[in-house]
């Protein structure tokens, strides 16, 4: 029985608490009236009377209310009180109920009162009264007393009427035609009868709106000019005159420079990184233009030495007879898939013939005396060597006079030239968002525009190489044979084509269509093996493998192969052989495809890095001074309930 009451009393509380909480989320304040009496206005000693009278519709239960008051447009605020309803409240910072405290943090002047006892869904009534002393601005044309009567921050609760009466001494009533009177803020209707002004809020204040009124009156020449006022009019000048003019520059000036910064970058790869123009080229060649290397081929076509160009040159030495690809297989549990192995073998083939990007990328894939070298050896250490064989291709390439600077050259000098304008974009920037506040927001203009220079440097940055004459005429015809390759069965008859296969794989790879190129072969029943490539897995002649420095291999299918499969009984790799010849190009196909896969990762793998850490924001038409527009008033802040 006593665990069912806990648990009645734990659910009991729980409702309690979110209906507390809900009741918290669902408060409200409703100003009815607020109004604002400035009056005890003394010219001379610069000070004047504030009464802020508030009739408040509470909703939910509230304790305190609060205003806090900025000073930094003021020389001191004195003689505060506080009333709830007729009652004045003591002034004492202890929380008490029916107590106000006061105090000074920050340029703010913070009033906290607390009512004389809790409201909940109620109206009140209440009056703050304070003396302001260096709040009038003097000036030889006309002094001035501009009151942020009712700031914007009152928490998002609208206010239904909203009145603002200033009374001003004898001698001291803004003259007509003269002085003028304005509001700001909410939307506003004024009069002036003698030295009484009323300004009133003619749709009452938005819950975001504030509420200012400025008056302009006589000069009083004992006036004493507050001790801020020199400085505030010195920044609202600026703001109101010469920022508007440097804002313009600057934006002039940055639209200017990233546009023609820009426009300039785009007319150089106008004029210097197109192709230059040249005569017709046949829609495609079905041979070879020019004995250049497959890897030389594809840098000049894409202009960019890839990893797969090192991949053509490695099987176009194969073609050439210099190296023999040998694949193994090894099956997998219950013969259920088979993992392939690779190994690079050398012949005898001398190789003082070679190019000289081709005998050094031969010496780092057989280093020293060595003759055979796997595949998987290769991992995690040739990828230093595939910068060295791209850099010696764009070599070749301008060897041959197909281009008059290295292409990755001029890409690299415009990338760094973008990367250091976009580095130095985001450095002036950095900078100047000190000025957006003391000079101007557009100081951000020229940082932008840098940088809008610097990323058109960038995005060029892959366009701008430029082929000669020569290496334009060149890369047209190899596109032709490119385009053949690509569409074979548009152009050729496929089976024919099939017995140049082994020549063109080279080409395919550079071209980088190596599987478009071998899917135009599935349906073919037979045609010739590279004689640089073996299957031991498929038996026959192929099962002893490849004996490393021995002379170069003729073709081990014999031609157009067997018709059929060959009878066996169960022992002969002869029979596995044929079996494999008969299945066409795609098992050849299949593990050319796997070896290029596996050739690709392994030469670019790269050893893993340890983990760790590193270290690598009817009035006059003009005002006698501090500015023309709203904005500036003193006084505001904030009020509000809790």
């Amino acid at each position: 029985m006593s665990k069912r009451l806990l648990g009645v009393s734990i659910v009991f509380l729980c409702m309690m608490l979110l209906a507390s909480s809900a009741q918290a989320q669902t408060r409200s304040v409703f100003w009815n009236r607020w109004d604002v009496v400035i009056n005890n206005v003394d010219t001379a000693r610069n000070q004047f009377d504030v009464r802020e009278i508030y009739d408040v519709r509470f909703n939910g239960r509230f304790t305190f209310g609060s205003a806090v008051i900025p000073t930094d447009r003021l020389d001191s605020i004195t003689n505060i009180q506080v009333f709830d309803g007729e009652t004045p409240l003591r002034q004492e910072c202890s929380d008490r109920a029916g107590t106000y405290c006061v105090e000074r943090s920050g340029g703010d002047l913070s009033i906290t009162y607390f009512f004389t006892q809790p409201v909940s869904d109620t109206t009140r009534h209440f009056e703050i009264t304070y003396t302001v002393n260096g709040a009038l601005r003097i000036y030889p044309g006309g002094d001035q007393l501009w009151w942020d009567a009712i700031p914007d921050e009152h928490f998002g609760f609208g206010i239904g009427s909203a009145t603002v009466t200033v009374e001003m001494p004898r001698g001291y009533a803004p003259r007509e035609g003269v002085d003028p009177v304005e509001t700001y803020g909410a939307r506003g209707d004024v009069q002036v009868q003698g030295g009484v002004i009323t300004a009133r809020a003619v749709d009452g204040v938005g819950a975001y709106d504030s509420f200012s009124v400025r008056v302009q009156y006589p000069h009083n020449p004992e006036a004493r000019p507050p001790s801020w006022q020199s400085s505030f009019d010195t920044q609202r000048t600026y703001d109101e005159q010469t920022r508007p003019l440097i804002t313009l520059a600057l934006c002039a000036g940055s639209l200017v420079a990233g546009l023609g910064g820009s426009l300039w970058m785009i007319l150089r790869y106008q004029t210097r990184g197109r192709d230059p123009e040249i005569g017709p080229v046949p829609e495609y060649l079905s041979e070879p233009p020019s004995n250049l290397p497959p890897s030389v081929a594809g840098t000049l076509v894409d202009e960019r030495a890839d990893v797969r160009d090192v991949l053509a040159a490695i099987l176009d030495l194969g073609r050439r007879g210099y190296l023999v690809i040998e694949e193994d297989q090894t099956q997998g549990f219950l013969g259920i898939g088979a993992t392939s192995t690779f190994t690079f073998k050398r012949t005898d083939k001398p190789k003082n013939d070679l190019r000289e990007f081709e005998a050094s990328l031969l010496n780092h894939l057989f280093p020293g005396d060595q003759l055979q070298r796997s595949m998987e050896s290769l991992r995690n250490r040739f990828y230093t060597v595939i910068p060295t064989i791209q850099n010696a291709l764009y070599d070749e390439a301008v060897a041959e006079e197909f281009f008059t600077r290295s292409p990755q050259a001029v890409r690299s000098t415009w990338g760094i030239v973008g990367g250091v304008l976009v580095v130095l974009a985001f450095a002036m920037g950095f900078i100047m968002m000190g000025g957006l506040e003391s000079v101007s927001f557009a100081v951000i203009g020229p940082p932008i525009a840098v940088g809008l220079i610097g990323v058109v440097a960038l995005v060029l940055s892959s366009f701008m190489p430029a082929k000669t004459r020569k290496g334009a005429e060149e890369a047209a015809k190899w596109r032709a044979f490119r385009e053949y390759l690509r569409n074979l069965d548009r152009y050729d008859d496929v089976e024919n084509a099939a017995q140049r296969l082994a020549d063109y794989i080279p080409y395919a790879v550079a071209f980088g269509i190596e599987r478009a190129w071998f899917q135009h072969f599935d349906e073919v029943p037979y045609a010739p093996l590279p004689p640089w490539y073996f299957p031991r897995h498929w038996g026959g002649p192929y099962s002893r493998g490849y004996v490393p420095g021995s002379p170069f291999p003729s073709s081990m299918s014999g031609g157009r192969g067997l018709p059929g499969d060959l009878a066996r009984a169960g022992d002969g790799s002869l029979g596995d052989f044929s079996g494999q010849m008969a299945r066409g190009l795609s098992a050849m196909s299949a593990s050319l495809t796997t070896m290029l896969d596996s050739a690709s990762r392994v030469m670019t793998s790269r050893p893993q890095q340890s983990s760790g850490s590193g270290r690598w924001s009817s009035g006059g038409s003009g005002w006698s001074g501090g500015g023309f527009s709203g904005g500036g008033a003193s006084g505001g802040g904030s009020r509000g309930f809790g």
